[in-house]
């Protein structure tokens, strides 16, 4: 018996939505802790975080995904910290990160493998065999074990890019900082508090910085997590600066003025880098959108007078 394919596409709908729900609203929650975080050691409030009833909700939820995922053994210790890596790279720096980040890939691929498997041998769209079939079931498996991982280097690209953006300007004001006599870490700080009013992404990394540089015995390690958490090669020079900065006494200001002015130069070649390529990639759209439109444009008013002529001539 066929199952209506109106069925067949809300059911599809719906486990999309819940699944969509579910990790919008985890990442939600993550987000607006650690802002409230930020702000509260900026600003240097004491009071305690609402919200009481959304803790609780988020903790029954991490305990259902820690017991969900604890019978099953994922990923190896190395895939582990690297994808740690790849959560603090994109801004999921929770201490349960890793189980949220493993229960959707253990359930990702399951609820694809149900929904093509209701849709494929409910409405029977492909009509090429059972073979076919099996192979497009297990096609949508396969696209949903891999789509964690995909968003996640996506959102985690997505931040590096918004870094490599506002490291300039963070470095012009870390100049002003230091020639008016701030200390790095003071300057850090002062930095983050202009910064995160915005709801900076480099104002995030810059305050786990400075957290790190206050409890942390090395400096220079908690320099080093900095270029981990972000692998670009503007953050690795700017941690590289404040580490020879503080070992060799380098002046602060002169450093920042020249790495800022090299980040500056590397934007505009980037710039002027893509305005190259622009010719090669609007090759193939002028190709097939814009050249046939124009052929028709002039060639077609001359091809109709010809057809004209010639149906006159048979008449």
């Amino acid at each position: 018996m066929d199952i209506p394919p109106i069925l067949v596409l809300a059911s599809l709908w719906g486990l999309a939505v819940t699944l969509g729900l579910g990790f919008g609203a985890t990442a939600l929650l993550e987000r607006r802790a650690r802002m409230r975080r930020v702000q509260a050691v900026v600003t240097k409030r004491s009071t305690r975080p609402k919200g009481e009833g959304s803790s609780a909700l988020k903790s029954n939820l991490l305990s259902f995904m820690k017991h969900s995922t604890g019978r099953f053994s994922i990923m190896k210790d190395r895939q582990i910290e690297e994808t740690r890596r790849l959560l603090q790279g994109a801004g999921y720096r929770g201490r349960d990160a890793i189980v949220v980040f493993t229960f959707f890939k253990l359930v990702s691929p399951l609820a694809f493998l149900a929904g093509a498997g209701l849709y494929v041998w409910g409405t029977n769209p492909i009509g090429m065999g059972p073979l076919a079939d099996v192979g497009a079931v297990m096609a949508a498996a396969l696209l949903g074990s891999k789509l964690p991982d995909i968003l996640l280097k996506n959102q985690q690209q997505k931040r590096l890019a918004a870094l490599r953006k506002e490291l300039p300007d963070a470095l012009d004001m870390l100049v002003i900082c230091a020639e008016a006599g701030l200390a790095s870490d003071a300057a850090l700080k002062r930095v983050v508090q202009e910064t995160s009013r915005r709801g900076s992404v480099l104002a995030e990394e810059l305050h786990q910085l400075t957290l790190e540089l206050s409890f942390m015995p090395d400096r220079r390690q908690a320099l080093e997590n900095l270029a981990d958490r972000a692998p670009l090669p503007s953050v690795q020079a700017f941690s590289s600066t404040l580490i020879q900065a503080e070992k060799y006494g380098t002046p602060l200001a002169r450093a920042f003025k020249v790495l800022s002015q090299e980040q500056r130069n590397e934007r505009m070649m980037r710039a002027e880098e893509k305005a190259g390529r622009l010719p090669a990639t609007m090759t193939v759209p002028m190709m097939l959108f814009i050249l046939p439109a124009l052929f028709i444009v002039l060639i077609g008013p001359a091809v109709l007078d010809i057809m004209d002529n010639f149906i006159g001539m048979n008449d």
